[in-house]
Order: structure tokens, then C-alpha cells, then sequence
């Protein structure tokens, strides 16, 4: 319908239609009644006619406005179909946005879960290690105090030890210097009881008999100390180094002597004890093998 009123064609066939039928209608009148009342017909069909054009003109004119109007509501409806669009398109992306922003913030809980879990092992472990620190430092302060100890004691067995191993020399010179007496004095008893024996034996006899008697043992004339059981020869051969000879010097033999014969012969001094070799030379000089 708009468009048809907006038509020119159909406008200016309306506008011959009504011409038409307004000559026809005044022709008609005019046959049927006079002039004066035709030409006041016509009067009035012109006034009519005017009133119909005026009216047709508001009419077209209130029908261009709201033409305007349904053009420019036309418009703005484009726009704003263009922004809801937009506006859609946004929403679509502010959702997709959302759900990566959900998705993210419920990884992040979980994260934050898992690290508030992490970081109470964490306290739990530094508890435990500040509880052991504590107690290494308790037992660092007593080790150190026993390392200061310690070190005042070695500091005192240095001193010691220092003195020890000059008595040691002192001890060794001693030794050797008993050893030398004990020797002589050894060899001085042998003598005299080899004297004693062949006075007893000359007193029994009335004199000796036979050949000469037999010198004193020492390095070229010494008894047979292979004779004591537990004596080898290499053990012989190591007394003779320490100038023992004869029976008589191991019967005279004492716990100290024993223990310093042994440590120079390298053996235990219980094999001394446990083969009896003091008692052995007493028996072999009782025997009269001298």
C-alpha cells in the first residue's frame, strides 16, 4: 500500500479517476437539475474536491514522515541489529573468556590445594629439622666440649708420653747397665759355685782325679742350652748374642730378667714360664752338667 501511494503513475490515475467521475457527476446533475443548483453542486464538489486534496496532501505529508521515520527506525533498527551483533559476538567471547577464566581459576585451586598441602609438608619438615638442628646443637656444644677435653688430655698425654719415653731411655740405659752387672754377677756366682763344687767334689775324693778339670763355660767352652726343652738352636745362637752361656746363668734368672730375655728374643714370656727354663738349668745344675 505504501509503496502504491508512493507511486506517481497510480497518483496521477487516482487523480483522473476522481476528474472523470466529477465531470460525469456534473454532466448528470446538470441534466437533472438547473444550473444554479448544478453549479452549486459543482461549487461544493469543487469545495469537496479541495478538501479531498488538501486531505490527500497531510495525508501524504503524515505519510512521508512516517515514512522518514520507518526509514530512519529502519536504520537505527540496523544499527542496533549490527550492535546486537556485536554486542553477541562479544558475549559468545566474554563466554568462551569465562570459561577459560573458570577452567584457569579452577586449576589455580587446585594448585593452590595442592601447594597449601606441599607447604605444610614443608612446615612440617622444617619443624622437624629445626627440632633436629636443635639437637645437633646440643650435641655439637657437648662434642665440643669433649673435644676440648680431648684435646687438653692429649695435650697432657703428649707431656706424658714425652716423659715417658725419656724414662723409657732412662729405663733402657738402666736395663742395659743390669744386664751388664747381671751378667758379671752371673758369671761371678758360676765361678764361685764352679769353685764350691770342686771343693765339695776334692773334699769327697780326697783330690781330683782324672784329667784336668773343666774351665768356666763362656763363648769358646759353653753348655749345651739346647739341653732345655724349648731351647733351639737358632734360640741358642740368640743367647749366645746376649752372652748367656751357661746353666747357671738361666737358673739365676727372675721375673724381670725372664720378661727382658724374652722381649730381646722376640717370644712371649709365658713360653719361658711354660717350658721352665729357670727350673730346668736348677735341675742341670744340680745334676752337675757344668
Amino acid at each position: 500500500m505504501n509503496e502504491l501511494l508512493l507511486d506517481p503513475v497510480f497518483y496521477w490515475l487516482v487523480w483522473a479517476i476522481f476528474t472523470v467521475a466529477g465531470t460525469i457527476i456534473g454532466w448528470s446533475l446538470r441534466a437533472h437539475f438547473s444550473e444554479k443548483d448544478v453549479r452549486r453542486a459543482l461549487d461544493r464538489s469543487e469545495h469537496d474536491r479541495s478538501i479531498l486534496a488538501r486531505l490527500y496532501t497531510h495525508i501524504k505529508h503524515q505519510h512521508d514522515l512516517r515514512e522518514a521515520d520507518f526509514k530512519k527506525a529502519s536504520l537505527e533498527l540496523d544499527n542496533l541489529r549490527d550492535r546486537l551483533m556485536v554486542l553477541e559476538q562479544e558475549r559468545l567471547a566474554f563466554d568462551h573468556a569465562e570459561q577459560a577464566y573458570n577452567a584457569r581459576i579452577e586449576q589455580a585451586d587446585a594448585n593452590a590445594a595442592r601447594f597449601a598441602e606441599r607447604f605444610r609438608a614443608l612446615e612440617e619438615q622444617t619443624n622437624t629439622l629445626r627440632a633436629r638442628n636443635t639437637q645437633l646443637n646440643v650435641d655439637l656444644g657437648r662434642m665440643q666440649q669433649e673435644l676440648s677435653a680431648w684435646k687438653t688430655l692429649y695435650r697432657d698425654f703428649q707431656a706424658m708420653q714425652q716423659k715417658l719415653l725419656a724414662v723409657e731411655l732412662s729405663a733402657s740405659k738402666l736395663e742395659t747397665e743390669r744386664n751388664n752387672l747381671r751378667q758379671q754377677l752371673d758369671l761371678a756366682h758360676a765361678e764361685m759355685e764352679r769353685l764350691q763344687t770342686v771343693t765339695r767334689s776334692g773334699r769327697r775324693t780326697g783330690g781330683p782325679k782324672g784329667g784336668p778339670a773343666r774351665s768356666a763355660p763362656g763363648p769358646d767352652n759353653p753348655d749345651d742350652l739346647k739341653t732345655i726343652k724349648g731351647i733351639t738352636t737358632h734360640t741358642e745362637q740368640q743367647l749366645h748374642g746376649l752372652g748367656i752361656y751357661s746353666f747357671i746363668q738361666i737358673s739365676h734368672w727372675d721375673d724381670d730378667a725372664i720378661i727382658s730375655a724374652a722381649k730381646k728374643l722376640g717370644i712371649s714370656p709365658g713360653k719361658i714360664y711354660q717350658d721352665d727354663w729357670v727350673g730346668q738349668a736348677r735341675q742341670l745344675v744340680g745334676e752337675g752338667r757344668i
